[in-house]
């Protein structure tokens, strides 16, 4: 039996804190909700095995998409996240789903026409916006158009080896944390048995710190502005999403849901790889 280091002790003691981090904020929507404060999410019921027994595709955008044939995509279950819209299939594809939660949208270093663009582009589109956001004026608009099809999710809970048992409840605060888990678990609420995602390579801000590119379209231009700070929490956060998906991994094995990475490179590796064209040969 291998003997315990620092690392390991280190890792335990973050898992304790993220489940005592899950457990306050668990208290603090239910306490809110006491008051009304969420019931507009108990119109995410609608989405409860939505896709039941069917097969769904997690497109995030790492530069490995490039490499990629999208198109292919098309009348598929998709979801896809933030600037995906500035793919140049993404018309032609018209994903099922687009996902934003990152609070830039709503601090304003994202532009909110973003959800605008998106729209004129792909009419039918569902959104999956943030639940903190609903009572924010700058979004009242898109509330009250009806070309805006928005379900409001609060899935900022840790992923932690201390909920093997969890249940995905979008009516509830529950587990996601970041755009590409807010995806995964989202699919696993609506039903989805076959999972497959593909520009999930993990080593953005690798990228990002030796200048290359982060992303199929490039950078984020707002990260030229980053400190020594902002990239030392990211290179963090980094380290915790990996753990993330790699207790998810688990937890789906767990559940019967099969995930399957079809991402050229990248490092996750605890899920099963199958090549992007074979899957698509599959239909």
């Amino acid at each position: 039996m291998r003997k315990k280091n620092f690392w390991d002790y280190k890792q335990s003691l973050d898992d304790v804190f993220f489940e005592i981090t899950n457990i306050a904020l668990k208290l603090i929507f239910f306490a809110n909700r006491l008051f009304g404060k969420y019931d507009f999410m108990k119109k995410n019921i609608e989405l409860k095995d939505k896709y039941s027994g069917k097969r769904g595709f997690l497109v995030a955008n790492g530069p490995s998409i490039n490499n990629q044939n999208l198109k292919l995509l098309k009348d598929e279950v998709t979801f896809f996240v933030n600037r995906s819209f500035l793919h140049a299939d993404y018309e032609y594809i018209q994903p099922t789903f687009h996902i934003f939660v990152d609070n830039k949208l709503a601090s304003g270093e994202w532009d909110i026409e973003f959800l605008d663009i998106v729209i004129e582009k792909n009419p039918s589109v569902i959104f999956l916006l943030n639940a903190k956001w609903f009572h924010l004026e700058k979004f009242q608009k898109y509330k009250n158009d009806p070309r805006f099809n928005i379900y409001w999710v609060d899935m900022r809970l840790f992923t932690t080896p201390y909920d093997k048992y969890r249940k995905i409840d979008l009516t509830k605060i529950t587990y996601g944390a970041a755009v590409t888990g807010v995806a995964k678990m989202s699919m696993v609420y609506m039903g989805f048995k076959d999972i497959y995602f593909l520009g999930k390579e993990g080593n953005g801000l690798c990228h990002e710190l030796i200048g290359t590119n982060s992303h199929f379209y490039g950078v984020n231009p707002e990260n030229s502005k980053k400190s020594i700070t902002d990239i030392y929490k990211d290179l963090y956060s980094m380290s915790l999403s990996i753990k993330n998906w790699t207790y998810f991994s688990k937890y789906c094995k767990r559940i019967g849901v099969n995930i399957y990475n079809c991402t050229e490179g990248g490092i996750f590796d605890m899920f099963e790889r199958r090549k992007y064209e074979d899957v698509m040969d599959d239909k």
